[in-house]
């Protein structure tokens, strides 16, 4: 499905009825990257996946914002689009932070709970290799004219060894020039000196909402060094997961799924 928001089309997935989850795909991704974890979830709630800006088959305006701000004005304004009118539960992963976690930050009464997943939301976060790469001009260029199947497959498995073909074959697919040129953008946008403030706020907002981590510790991205599973669960439920890499949700859906039903209905009885 796509949806119209000033003149450019958004995709989106839109699974199942009940009270609606927001789900927030990360980098190289788009809403295919919560296919295996949907089925799991719709039987009992409305599982919504945009592709985010720029990503897979949604447009991205020439003026896109690429700040915090601009961010959740945009998710903001797809919530709105699709007239969602009571607290979503939000599931974010890597950059979809950026969207996710700032708008429910801004916006705390459209937020119902909060689940986390392999992500920076920190000042002193410190890039990864790939991050530094697509951070530098015209080496980030270069890095995308060489983007091959064989060394994205390579560069997801590292990270995540039991994700499947099928999945890396889908996401390829949607490796196009503009999304390259979109990655690009945000990340030479988002030293993580913008989390300033935000990362407060969104602490103090945990003491208020539900929040759940589910967290793959072999993650080369974000390593363990950092302690963030811990700090964004701010004492509340964190599900560490061995052997799970940074793509936890694609690697063990059903997992994944279970530890968020049983963080739902335990919240539901305690809201």
């Amino acid at each position: 499905m796509k949806v119209s928001i000033d003149g450019l089309n958004y995709f989106y997935k839109d699974i199942g009825k009940g009270e609606p989850i927001l789900l927030i795909h990360g980098n190289p991704d788009s809403a295919d990257y919560w296919d295996g974890l949907v089925p799991f979830l719709s039987k009992q709630y409305r599982c919504i996946t945009p592709d985010l800006p720029g990503f897979g088959r949604s447009d991205i305006s020439k003026d896109f914002e690429f700040t915090l701000e601009g961010c959740l004005n945009w998710l903001n304004s797809f919530v709105d689009a699709l007239a969602i009118n009571e607290p979503v539960h939000l599931v974010v992963h890597d950059v979809g932070t950026f969207y996710g976690l700032t708008w429910a930050v801004r916006y705390p009464d459209k937020i119902k709970s909060i689940c986390v997943t392999n992500t920076l939301f920190f000042s002193d976060y410190k890039w990864h290799t790939w991050g530094r790469i697509w951070r530098t001009p015209i080496l980030g260029e270069i890095a995308n004219l060489f983007m091959l199947k064989s060394l994205y497959k390579d560069g997801l498995r590292k990270s995540s060894p039991k994700l499947t073909d099928e999945f890396l074959e889908k996401g390829y697919a949607l490796i196009t020039p503009k999304m390259q040129k979109t990655v690009l953008k945000l990340y030479r946008a988002m030293n993580p000196c913008v989390f300033k403030g935000w990362e407060d706020e969104y602490l103090a907002l945990t003491e208020k909402k539900p929040v759940l981590i589910i967290w793959g510790d072999n993650d080369p991205y974000i390593p363990l060094s950092f302690g963030y599973a811990e700090r964004m669960g701010n004492g509340q439920t964190v599900h560490r997961i061995a052997d799970g890499g940074h793509w936890v949700a694609a690697e063990m859906p059903e997992r994944f799924a279970n530890y968020w039903l049983k963080f739902a209905r335990s919240s539901s009885t305690t809201s």
